[in-house]
C-alpha cells in the first residue's frame, strides 16, 4: 500500500509540474505573439516610437471630446 501511494504521489508531482510547465509555456508563447509586430525582423515591423505617439494623439483627442460633451451635458442640466 505504501509503495502505491509513493507512485501516486510522484505521479501527481509530475502532472503538476507538466500543468505548469505549461501554463508558462502558453504565457510566453502569448508574449511573443504579442511583441512580434514590433521585432525588427518582422517584415511588417510597426515602429513602437511612432505607435506610441500616435496612440498618444488619438487618446488626447478623445480626451477632449468627452470633456466637450461632459461641459455639453452639464449645461443642459
Amino acid at each position: 500500500m505504501g509503495s502505491n501511494n509513493c507512485i501516486m504521489g510522484e505521479k501527481q508531482n509530475i502532472e503538476n509540474e507538466l500543468i505548469d510547465l505549461e501554463n508558462k509555456l502558453y504565457a510566453l508563447v502569448m508574449i511573443k505573439d504579442q511583441i512580434w509586430p514590433y521585432h525588427p525582423a518582422n517584415p511588417d515591423f510597426i515602429n513602437p516610437i511612432t505607435l506610441y505617439e500616435n496612440l498618444s494623439k488619438e487618446i488626447d483627442e478623445i480626451e477632449r471630446k468627452i470633456n466637450s460633451l461632459e461641459r455639453r451635458l452639464t449645461s443642459l442640466n
